[in-house]
């Protein structure tokens, strides 16, 4: 049950919304799938003006009050769906606050209401106002507060921070993400030469804890293969969220495309390729690029404490002779040497024996590899771990 005073905010921080499988709008056309974007029309900006203007004059009020009152508000648009899918991230972007929990309100009317069934009131009025009096409340009050802690009866604390053009920009980005949350293999290049860039998608890469193939780090462009919840058999629609949570970082560059097999929604299971690139105009969101996570920062305190000699560094790419590029988990110096660290994680274990064999050819001095515990006792990782080389380079 919700907690009194509990504060919800529809999203996550600075995680942008994705549209869910029924608000996906896209044309199929030989082969490709075609998100249906909105373009800044009058009519468009008019219906996102509308919705930000209602739910921002809503505050304290219930959201099951303010979605009622915005129904007459989605039925202006031609397409029911577009005005569904501005409202949902519309609503991602407010804050509300929950009602006192009502448990043990429940809990005791329900108690005291089969107690006084034993003798039956005359009617189901008089039942109610004697267990109400009971309680210390009128009806009126005992009916209100029964289930006031019910999703719908949030209360608007803050309306969204959204002016029209920023909405429409922001449906177009989530209906692309939402058709890359069914991807089974995402290809992307990035043009921009921008070292500093390259290397903070890169590391949004790696803490969205995908799986990617890397090469083309020749100053003219960057080659990434990332594998989609296609190719993951475990938690596939986690997998896919975070896929799709990786391309407001992407759309920071300033060109850039990207190529997507993806399993049609809705539509019987067949695939088709969504492409796109940097003349979509989609926005970027540039807040993940410098995200530094909570474990990365308990650790360089534990460190400094620890092994004061030792220093985690910023991690540099590691080019290897094959063409594929190697992306650091963390950079240690140590006793005068340099030490880069990979992290292999559950959806990772396919990239394990790759590395191994490149280490033991000498391709990547310096590295380390790091496995999750979970990952290390599955029967395609395990047999890896007994290898003499991992023993040296592992843990």
């Amino acid at each position: 049950m919700p907690r009194s005073g509990r504060t919800l905010l529809k999203s996550c921080g600075n995680e942008p919304a994705v549209l869910t499988k029924d608000l996906l709008r896209f044309q199929l056309r030989d082969g490709r799938i075609v998100p249906t974007l909105l373009k800044p029309t009058p009519g468009h900006l008019a219906l996102a003006g509308s919705l930000i203007d209602h739910w921002n004059g809503g505050v304290g009020k219930r959201l099951g009050e303010l979605e009622d009152e915005a129904v007459p508000l989605l039925h202006e648009s031609r397409a029911l769906v577009v005005a569904r899918g501005l409202q949902k991230l519309v609503l991602d972007r407010c804050r509300f606050v929950d009602a006192a929990s009502a448990e043990h309100l429940r809990r005791e009317a329900l108690l005291a209401s089969a107690a006084a069934l034993r003798a039956p009131a005359t009617d189901a009025d008089a039942h109610r106002t004697a267990i109400a009096d009971g309680l210390g409340l009128d009806s009126a009050a005992l009916a209100e507060r029964l289930y006031g802690d019910l999703p719908d009866q949030a209360v608007l604390e803050a309306g969204p921070d959204l002016d029209p053009g920023d909405l429409l920009a922001q449906y177009n980005l989530a209906l692309c993400q939402g058709l890359l949350t069914h991807a089974s293999e995402l290809r992307i290049t990035v043009h921009d030469a921008a070292t500093g860039l390259r290397r903070k998608l890169l590391k949004a890469l790696r803490w969205r804890r995908l799986l990617a193939h890397i090469a083309g780090d020749d100053g003219a462009a960057l080659d990434l293969v990332v594998s989609g919840p296609g190719s993951v058999l475990d938690q596939a629609t986690r997998y896919g969220l975070q896929l799709a949570l990786f391309l407001p970082a992407l759309a920071c560059a300033k060109r850039w495309s990207a190529a997507a097999t993806v399993k049609v929604p809705r539509v019987g299971g067949g695939s088709a390729v969504l492409t796109l690139d940097h003349t979509l105009d989609l926005p970027g969101d540039s807040a993940f690029l410098g995200h530094v996570p909570a474990e990365l920062r308990d650790l360089t305190t534990a460190l400094a404490a620890a092994c004061p000699e030792w220093t985690l560094e910023d991690p540099q790419l590691m080019p290897l002779s094959d063409g594929e590029i190697v992306v650091s988990d963390l950079q240690l110096r140590a006793d005068g040497a340099t030490w880069r660290i990979e992290l292999f994680h559950r959806w990772h274990g396919s990239a394990l024996a790759r590395r191994l064999t490149q280490i033991a050819r000498g391709q990547a001095p310096g590295l380390l590899l790091g496995v999750d515990r979970a990952l290390a006792r599955t029967a395609a990782v395990a047999p890896l771990l007994d290898d003499p080389l991992f023993a040296r380079r592992g843990f």
